[in-house]
């Protein structure tokens, strides 16, 4: 029997054959590379374009939320200014009850802004900050939110404490009970509660016979001025406060867009 034996034809490659090859293998993973670099850089351009949209909407409703409450307090504090002014008569025995009723009522309280933080919390929690690549436009954020709106927010704390320490004053001086009739009309329980629903403060100049104070002590009245303008002087100081984050976020707002 016969055997026939398979000839080898190929014969060994060249270097130039394993050069090429290399190098198209090489050529492929690159290009792999690139597109997988240039798909991670568009995936984050596209992040980085809706937090800076999302950043923009939350300033919108910051410089919104201050102009609102900028007007309400300072409407407060010009009361709280006549407010100060009747109590200061009063200490000197020109008491005007219906007056300081009216004012107790019309003045109670104050705006307080609220900060809508959820695109800069998500930048700083997800690490990405790093995707704008404005260092300006960064530092302006941070700035924005690290200095003005805490120092806005820390401003508001003396002002509400102030209230409290108001409102545990104004108890020692002023009788709701005078009241009953007024908070049963105005407001009740199935009623959506507006700023126009409470105006009962108007009609307490022409209450005859006039309202009667719990306490007029002048020493007492002094101690009640003492506490006005204590609140007064922090309500100004928040405002101030306001101001300054409102031209801020409206400056931040520019260079956004």
């Amino acid at each position: 029997m016969e055997v026939h034996h398979h000839a080898h034809h190929e014969g060994k490659k060249s270097w130039k054959a394993y050069f090429w090859e290399f190098l198209m293998l090489f050529l492929a993973v690159f290009c792999g590379f690139l597109a997988e670099y240039q798909l991670e850089h568009k995936i984050e351009r596209e992040k980085a374009e809706k937090y800076i949209h999302d950043l923009g909407e939350n300033l919108k409703y910051d410089t919104l939320r201050l102009h609102n409450n900028l007007g309400r307090n300072e409407e407060v504090g010009r009361k709280l200014d006549t407010l100060r002014a009747t109590v200061k008569e009063a200490m000197g025995g020109h008491v005007n009850s219906n007056r300081l009723y009216q004012l107790w009522l019309s003045c109670r309280g104050y705006n307080q802004v609220v900060y809508n933080k959820a695109a800069i919390t998500q930048l700083k929690n997800s690490g990405s900050l790093r995707l704008i690549k404005d260092d300006a436009l960064v530092s302006s954020i941070i700035d924005y939110y690290d200095r003005v709106v805490y120092s806005v927010e820390d401003a508001e704390k003396k002002v509400s404490y102030s209230m409290d320490k108001l409102e545990e004053n104004y108890h020692r001086f002023f009788d709701f009970s005078y009241f009953d009739e007024m908070i049963r009309k105005e407001v009740t329980w199935n009623q959506t509660l507006t700023d126009s629903t409470i105006n009962g403060s108007l009609y307490i100049l022409n209450i005859d016979p006039p309202l009667v104070l719990l306490n007029k002590d002048p020493k007492d009245l002094q101690q009640l001025y003492n506490v006005i303008a204590t609140f007064e002087l922090f309500l100004k100081q928040y405002n101030s406060y306001l101001r300054w984050s409102k031209e801020t976020a409206e400056g931040l707002m520019r260079k956004i867009e």
